[in-house]
């Protein structure tokens, strides 16, 4: 059975689980603490980023992008109702375009910030840069409006 290397509050795993759960996969999911660097972890993505996907034959591809393309071009293809890309290159360009934009800005303005304050550091040691959550938040870098 495929394996899904994750955590729950990554943004880019959180799209990966839609997308298996959208196109009916079973796979084991094997949550990942990427802070702790595990050797065997690094073995299969030396970025030591989140998500992989490990196949039934034991290859890894790793990143949401990639997953996700891997995912439409070898199960989408085959559900035309449900498949998450488009048949047409434009309209495939263009959602890959926005999946990437919402990934990075939610991961860079969202996530990262809120989770590790207030998640990761509890579940971090002190040489990880773990401890208490910072008293407050940073204000927000760009007021919302520039996003839109």
């Amino acid at each position: 059975m495929p394996t899904l290397y994750h955590h729950p509050m990554s943004t880019a795993s959180r799209f990966i689980r839609l997308i298996l759960s959208e196109y009916g996969y079973q796979t084991e999911l094997a949550e990942e603490q990427p802070w702790e660097k595990r050797r065997d972890f690094l073995a299969l993505n030396p970025a030591g980023t989140l998500p992989v996907y490990v196949d039934d034959s034991m290859r890894a591809l790793c990143g949401a992008t990639v997953i996700s393309e891997y995912l439409d071009e070898t199960s989408g293809i085959m559900k035309r109702d449900r498949r998450l890309l488009a048949e047409d290159p434009f309209q495939r360009a263009e959602i890959r375009r926005l999946a990437e934009w919402f990934l990075q800005k939610m991961e860079a303005d969202v996530t990262r910030p809120l989770v590790r304050e207030r998640i990761f550091k509890l579940q971090m040691t002190p040489d990880q840069g773990g401890g208490a959550p910072t008293p407050r938040l940073c204000a927000p870098r760009a007021p919302i409006s520039a996003s839109i």
